[in-house]
């Protein structure tokens, strides 16, 4: 096997980033985005945990942001939050 082919950990997030590495970030992208998207779209109620610390912290400031613009109950806010549905709206996977 030629050493190309190798993992080698100092190469990640470079140009010789072994295939493996570019395929899982960009599958932790796509699982991020859908976090976001359930959100935004009323579909996660702050239930449960993620268990990624990272990704949970992320998830409970999206929660309490949502969650503070749905009981603002103002005009602008009702508007933000249907914009933000629009642009949610566009994340395809």
């Amino acid at each position: 096997m030629s050493e190309s082919y190798l993992d080698r950990p100092q190469d990640d997030n470079t140009p010789k980033a072994h295939p493996a590495f570019n395929r899982g970030k960009v599958s932790g992208v796509r699982a991020m985005l859908g976090v976001i998207k359930n959100i935004v779209d009323g579909l996660d109620p702050g239930d449960g945990t993620n268990r990624s610390p990272q990704v949970e912290a992320a998830r409970r400031a999206l929660l309490v942001y949502r969650d503070g613009l749905i009981a603002e109950d103002t005009k602008q806010t009702k508007t933000a939050l249907e914009e933000a549905k629009k642009v949610v709206a566009n994340i395809k996977f």
